[in-house]
Order: C-alpha cells, then structure tokens, then sequence
C-alpha cells in the first residue's frame, strides 16, 4: 500500500501520481456504495499492480473541497479537493462579465479558499485599466491582475501566488485562456488550445477532463473544462453578504423591514441605484442568487413545514398592510 495522488479522473479509471510516476488505478467496490469516488486533487491509498496498474483502496482526509450544483440537475459536483489558492480567469475580450465574476468569488468563499482574479488577454483589449478597476471593485480586497498568457506579460503576479507546496487550481469559462496560462507556466503545449467566436469570444472546450500537472518550478496545477453554468450551493449567506455586503448595507435603511426593494417607498436600495451607488448589474444578480438559496431550503422543507411558512409569510403581509393603513390615517 503506498500514496499517490489523482491526476486525471476518467470515465473508467484514474490516473494516479505515485512518486512521479503515472499509475492507472480502479476503485475497490465499496466506493461504489457510497458514491465517494475520488476527485482531481486527492490524495488516495492504493494497492500496485503489474503493468502500471493500481486499485485505489481509500481517500485520505481532503484539506478543501470546491463544489457546485450541477447546471442540469441539482447533484452536488465537486471539482478539485486539496487546493490552496483559486485562479479565477476572466478574459479581457467578450468574455469580460462581472455578473459572472461574482459567482466564481462566491464559490471561493464559500470554499474557504483565497482567490486570485486574473484577467487574460491584456493585449487584445482597450481601456484594460478601467476594465481592472471595476473588477477590483466587484473582488472588494481579492487580488486582481491584468495578463496575457500568450505573451506572458503579468504572468509573474501568478507565480508570487505559488510555491513549491501550493496546489493552484484554474476556474473560468470556456475561451479565458486557461489552457494558455497551464501551457505557459508548465513552459510546453501540454494542452491544446483552440479560438473563440468572434460574436461573443466563448470557446469551444479544448479541455475535457480536469487535470493536475506538476509546475517545473515548483508546486501543482489544476485546469479544468470551462463551465457554462455555476450554481452556488445552498446554506451560507454569509458568503453571499461579504460579496454584496454594500447592498446589505443599504437594505438595513429601508423603511419598512420586509422590503421588496422593488416599489416600496422608502426603499434605501432603489435610492442607491437611482444616485448610482449600486448597479443594476449588481442588484439583479444579488436577487438572482437569494432566490437560487430559498429554493435550495424550500426543497428541504416537508409539505407540513412549507404550509406553515406561506401562511407566516401570509400574515407578515397582513400586519404590513394593516400597519401602513394605520400610519397613512394619522
């Protein structure tokens, strides 16, 4: 029995690092009776066989996990396990969206990972300093830097975030240039890497599997297939206060306690949009994300505790009106 580490998940098997050495490596059965296969990233006992083969007998304690809900179903995916830093990849062409933005630093928060926002292909765009700045202040304290895998200008702000002990992992859409940075920084074409469309600069998924790469100056890589879709998990907001805690702010100086922040007088957060203290950008995918949360608890809810909580939401809205009656006759 020795230690490796998984390097490649694939669909039948696992390519697993012992010592420099690649091992392909199956699963013991009772993996597949509880359903916790092993992921990029883990660090797996495992039995050596002839012909570089190997059985993974056990999944060593994960030191982080990255998870998100499935964009066809709501299975919780894990993404990597055993990663200390997140490279969050946005490229500075049609794939600049900082509704997008928030959700991958909301992932990393709600990973308890520090990220690191790296925006690619600096020399293909105008008024980069702009475009960074309102990155930085979307990240609100995250490190935010300009770059440009293809020429390499930037790329030594990746390396202050890597050591020889640091497992560093790649998250962006399709077209960012992940595969870019992977390739330059393990200083060969180790992944291929394709074009964009000229409409909206998305790309096709040149990278298929998740894999981990060992950096010749030291430390480990992560890169994975881009995702269309990035559902937050349920059960922390306050993850989800930290990333838009200016609107938080604003919705405690409403008027009334259950405001709608849609037309009710008084409304702090419609006066904030109005002076242009916050986006509509920002507040939309603020409600777009707390209704994703109330979903997520309202499917945990039995018939019985549902009824009760739309018959208190029921009265909430009795007492309101009544109070604002109330206060409209005096």
């Amino acid at each position: 029995m020795v230690t490796g580490r998984v390097i490649e998940a694939r669909r039948t098997n696992y390519a697993v690092s012992v010592e420099g050495k690649t091992w392909i490596a199956t699963v013991r059965g009772n993996f597949h009776e509880d359903g916790a296969f092993p992921k990029v990233g883990d660090y797996v006992s495992l039995e050596l066989l002839e012909d570089d083969k190997a059985v993974i007998e056990q999944i060593m304690e994960r030191t982080s996990v990255i998870k998100r809900r499935g964009a066809e179903d709501d299975e919780v995916q894990i993404i990597a396990a055993n990663v200390d830093v997140i490279f969050i990849v946005m490229g500075l062409d049609g794939d600049y969206n900082l509704s997008r933005l928030e959700r991958y630093l909301l992932l990393a928060k709600e990973s308890n990972i520090p990220a690191v926002v790296l925006l690619n292909k600096s020399d293909l765009a105008e008024a980069v300093e702009d475009l960074v700045a309102a990155a930085e202040v979307m990240a609100a304290g995250v490190p935010v830097y300009s770059i440009s895998a293809r020429t390499g200008v930037g790329m030594e702000h990746v390396m202050e975030h890597m050591s020889a002990d640091t497992t560093a992992v790649l998250l962006g859409s399709s077209g960012a240039g992940k595969s870019t940075i992977t390739n330059w920084l393990l200083d060969t074409e180790a992944q291929a890497v394709g074009g964009v469309r000229e409409d909206d600069s998305r790309g096709r998924h040149t990278t298929t599997t998740r894999q981990l790469f060992v950096l010749p100056q030291g430390g480990f890589l992560i890169d994975t297939p881009g995702m269309r879709e990035l559902g937050v998990l349920d059960g922390d907001a306050d993850a989800e206060d930290e990333v838009f805690v200016r609107i938080e702010q604003f919705a405690e100086q409403c008027r009334y306690r259950n405001c709608d922040h849609e037309k009710s007088a008084g409304c702090a957060v419609l006066a904030a949009i109005a002076a242009g203290d916050i986006t509509e950008r920002e507040f939309r995918n603020y409600q777009k994300l707390l209704m994703e949360r109330a979903y997520q608890e309202s499917k945990g809810m039995t018939n019985s505790q549902r009824f009760n909580d739309q018959l208190q939401k029921r009265r909430s809205q009795r007492d309101e009106a009544i109070r604002r009656h109330r206060l409209s006759r005096r």
